[in-house]
């Protein structure tokens, strides 16, 4: 689903290990018209980062390798203007994030992906 970084439509980069939500999330948004990339692991996540500048990414912080806390600390280091909104299944994650970037930023999983679209759609859209 790759198009040209000088695409007009704002990016959204889903950086998720777990296929089955990254599948979703990317299915989901792009019905909605989102231009969305994705990322299995926060390596390829970071890349992607650099090659796209995305509007808001989306981050899974539990994943193998260089997971998304890692990459939340570069992306305050080298892209802080970047929204990020934070997907994740455990609690102390959910807690440490929180402290970075707030409540409404943060979702627990299982969560609704309508109320996860919506976000990205508030911040996309200058309400965020």
């Amino acid at each position: 689903m790759d198009r040209p970084a000088d695409s007009p439509d704002p990016v959204v980069l889903v950086v998720e290990d777990d296929r089955a939500v990254r599948d979703l999330i990317e299915v989901l948004f792009a019905a909605e018209g989102i231009d969305v990339r994705t990322a299995r692991d926060g390596l390829e996540g970071l890349l992607k980062l650099r090659m796209h500048r995305p509007a808001v990414v989306v981050l899974d912080i539990m994943m193998p390798d260089v997971g998304g806390l890692r990459v939340l600390d570069e992306l305050a280091e080298e892209h802080s203007d970047t929204p990020v909104i934070v997907v994740t299944g455990k609690p102390e994650a959910a807690d440490e994030a929180r402290k970075r970037l707030g409540n409404a930023n943060v979702f627990n999983k299982p969560f609704e992906v309508e109320d996860l679209l919506l976000r990205v759609q508030q911040i996309v859209g200058g309400e965020g």
